[in-house]
């Protein structure tokens, strides 16, 4: 190692506040990044473990179009030649005591041995601690069930123990191994059907087939046929939308990540000028100073960038279960598995740190290998080329916005165009911050100078005149405060649009029964809708099918009581549209129309009980129950289409002017409460929807949270470089008679001019931002309509944030001056 990089790496050991600014930022950029990828990828890991688990050795499954198969067909089933093992199944959910959903799967033990023969391994240890007849007690016991062992022992559970579910106690016989992250629990066949109220009934049936071709032959019409490679298609579509968002966040939490890294290696260069002219005048080479910094940024971004690793890897173990409460909400249940630590995160965070360390300060140190001696011992660059500079990096930002706008043309050809048209907005806005602050230079310094005199002067002509330090702090907290602003107003369109629709399709008095847990009796919907003074009771079902190989779902009602009671959302049109769905058309949700390109007047075809059956688009709806699209139906046709005459749930309506509402509606809870049926007001069903929404955008918020930290190290750090740099001005301040007092102020004062320009330009982007993910990237990704709602409440939180973290950026600089300050003098005059 030579003289001159020795010389060069003492600098952060003796100046440890900045070398531990740069470290932390660094650090943080990292984590951001890595923190987010890593609970992404583990999240959804465990969905695909839990689906490859159920799915077994079985090579296919058989299944109706809709609703519940029959059991009859299994004699025909096990006589066809090319089924070598089938295993009749039925595929719940289970509501526990604690108020969790776990999946409950109904198989036959003996059947299911050759399809999921890991399902047969009772943990021996426990197995040993049962007397002999317990052993048994899963296929004699009604209530008997089995556990995978990771919510056993959440649950605190041993063989023997009973556990209360909203259908009563069950009894664990065993627990069993599940390599997956989705809480599971296993009943015979038979008892799961009387548990479930579903006698002679199957979900599906699994199947290891020798001979595709033949058996499609034989079981195509009136059955769905789906190979091993075609369910997790389905199942991969399904997430495509959410898979997609957890890209973006990957890559925003980069992207910011990277800008913050960069920000701090071009800090560490140029608070160097002073060191790097002084070398040159000693005799040192353009190559050794060139090399020195290079090692140093080298080094800042290992240590930094593996340090990021291992905060990124602490991160990923709370941004995990906020993913995975998502998909518990959206699609199936997940018990959180945090990722197992790596050693590879740590070289990969030190690489992550490098590069972005090399990108920051590749540029701005050749610009310092071009400037001689004498104008790097005077500490930065003339104010003229950083102007000159500033108008180049404009125009350069210019072309790049102009280049998103043409992306922004052409996004509906894929949604990663619109990722890239937002990311291209915050990089172009970001090339225009240095010429923002020579424009808003001459009104910052009157107001500054209004409010505190000469302090404010100095502190704006300050921001002005060292741009190259600046202007990068500016664009960093200019894109955090605009994601927050972005996201935000996103974010409450959303929440607005949705409380809308649920005002709009969801005007029900009281629900009764859940989707996929419970099942309405018939018998019992004749009850309610017979008491007198009920204006109407809607039958609702609701159920997955494949539509040209990816699931979408259908949806029954009684359209003539929605046609009197509700006020659907409609594209085109008003409750007119009722009418051809009362004659046996259909209407689709926008997500439909938008994915498949089929709107009113289009036919759709669906694999019915008798095969094909052909349906005419009467209208199309909004809708924000699923992104994968919904077509619904009267219940009428949905019966011929499909024979099932299952209810999900019911909703009653009431007349408003009904005088004994109140009575009727208490009567009816009373009834639904005596058959164990859940009942959910509308308030408490809205409640939920809400809940489960806020639950959804939990980890987005989680990113505006690092994005306006990775914005804090940022102003910290071009504070105090900017501190560290002006040795000589602060004494020339110090003999024309400025006081500690003043010169604290007038560095407070640059940290808060800085966040105000950068929340003033932040306003902007933010907006444009909000708007292209509002009508571009949603859409694209979920293909429904989020109409803009907007509130003033992003733009007052960003305005808080830009205040406090300026306000506290500037602490540890202005600690400095208090600490230096009173000691310096001019000593190069």
């Amino acid at each position: 190692m030579n003289t001159v990089t020795r010389a060069f790496l003492r600098y952060p050991l003796r100046r440890r506040g900045l070398s531990i600014l740069q470290l932390l930022g660094i650090a943080c950029g990292v984590a951001a990044a890595i923190g987010m990828a890593l609970s992404a990828r583990s999240a959804l890991s465990s969905f695909s473990q839990a689906v490859e688990f159920l799915k077994g050795r079985s090579t296919h499954s058989l299944e109706r179009p809709a609703g519940p198969m029959e059991e009859s067909l299994l004699p025909s089933l096990m006589s066809d030649p090319a089924v070598d093992a089938f295993s009749p199944v039925l595929d719940r959910r289970l509501r526990l005591g604690s108020g969790d959903l776990v999946r409950l799967l109904g198989i036959d033990p003996f059947l299911d041995r050759k399809i999921r023969p890991r399902l047969s391994r009772i943990r021996p240890e426990e197995a040993e601690k049962e007397r002999f007849s317990d052993r048994f007690s899963f296929f004699l016991e009604e209530k008997a069930i089995l556990m995978d062992n990771s919510l056993a022992r959440q649950l605190g559970l041993h063989s023997g123990d009973w556990i209360q579910t909203a259908r009563g106690r069950l009894r664990l016989a065993g627990t069993f191994p599940n390599p997956s992250g989705e809480p599971l629990i296993v009943m015979d066949i038979a008892h799961a059907q009387r548990l479930l109220g579903m006698s002679g009934k199957l979900d599906r049936v699994d199947l290891i087939l020798s001979d595709e071709a033949g058996f499609r032959s034989r079981w195509a019409r009136g059955f769905l046929i789906q190979s091993g490679q075609e369910h997790r298609s389905s199942l991969s579509d399904m997430l495509r939308a959410f898979r997609l968002n957890l890209q973006a966040l990957s890559l925003l939490a980069l992207f910011v990540g990277i800008f913050l890294i960069y920000n701090t290696a071009m800090f560490a260069v140029v608070s160097r000028r002073r060191d790097a002219g002084i070398l040159r005048s000693l005799g040192a080479g353009r190559k050794e100073i060139f090399f020195a910094f290079l090692s140093e940024i080298l080094i800042l971004g290992a240590l930094g960038g593996a340090l990021g690793g291992l905060g990124g890897y602490f991160l990923s173990r709370f941004l995990t279960h906020l993913v995975t409460d998502t998909i518990s909400n959206l699609y199936l249940f997940l018990l959180p598995v945090p990722p197992g630590f790596s050693w590879w995160i740590l070289p990969a965070g030190s690489g992550l740190g490098c590069s972005a360390g090399l990108l920051g300060g590749l540029y701005p140190l050749i610009e310092l290998m071009r400037v001689n001696p004498v104008q790097a011992l005077q500490g930065r660059t003339a104010t003229r080329r950083e102007k000159v500079f500033a108008r180049k990096a404009a125009l350069l930002g210019a072309g790049i916005l102009t280049m998103s706008l043409v992306l922004l043309a052409v996004s509906p050809l894929h949604v990663y165009v619109g990722f890239a048209t937002a990311f291209g907005q915050l990089l172009g806005f970001s090339f225009l911050t240095g010429l923002v602050l020579i424009l808003l230079a001459p009104p910052l310094k009157k107001l500054m100078a209004t409010l505190t005199g000469l302090p404010g002067k100095v502190a704006a002509g300050n921001i002005r005149k060292n741009l190259s330090r600046t202007a990068v702090a500016v664009a960093a907290f200019m894109v955090a405060l605009s994601m927050a602003i972005g996201l935000g107003m996103m974010i409450g369109s959303f929440r607005q649009s949705l409380i809308w629709w649920m005002n709009s399709q969801l005007r029900g008095e009281i629900y009764i029964g859940e989707i996929g847990e419970f099942e309405v009796p018939q018998d019992f919907y004749e009850e309610i809708r017979s008491l007198p003074g009920v204006g109407g009771v809607d039958r609702y079902r609701n159920v997955q099918i494949q539509y040209r190989g990816t699931p979408i779902y259908v949806s029954s009602v009684d359209a003539s009581i929605l046609r009197r009671y509700a006020r659907f959302g409609w594209m085109k049109g008003g409750d007119e549209n009722w009418g051809p769905v009362l004659k046996g058309a259909v209407i689709v949700s926008e997500s439909f129309y938008r994915r498949f390109g089929l709107g009113a007047g289009d036919s759709v075809t669906l694999d019915g009980f008798q095969g094909a059956v052909h349906l005419k688009i009467a209208a199309v709806f909004y809708d924000y129950t699923t992104e994968h699209g919904l077509i619904m139906m009267d219940r009428s046709t949905y019966f011929k289409v499909f024979h099932d005459p299952t209810i999900n749930n019911i909703a009653v309506f009431m007349d408003p002017g009904n005088p004994q509402k109140k009575e009727i509606l208490a009567d009816i809870v009373r009834r639904a409460k005596e058959r164990g049926l859940p009942v959910a007001s509308r308030q408490k069903l809205h409640r939920s929807i809400l809940d489960v929404f806020d639950a959804t955008f939990s980890v987005t918020r989680s990113m505006r949270v690092l994005a306006i930290l990775v914005a804090f190290f940022g102003i910290a750090g071009a504070l105090l470089t900017l501190f560290m740099e002006r040795q000589k001005e602060f004494g020339i301040y110090r003999a024309l008679g400025f006081s500690t007092g003043q010169v604290a102020a007038m560095t407070l004062l640059e940290g808060m001019g800085m966040g105000l320009i950068a929340y003033i330009l932040s306003t902007v982007v933010g907006t444009a931002l909000a708007w292209v993910l509002i009508r571009v990237i949603n859409l694209q990704s979920f293909h429904w309509t989020i109409f803009f709602h907007f509130s003033w409440d992003p733009y007052w939180l960003a305005l808080v944030t830009a205040v406090l973290a300026s306000l506290g950026a500037a602490l540890y600089p202005i600690g400095k001056v208090y600490q230096t300050y009173p000691q310096m003098q001019i000593r190069e005059e």
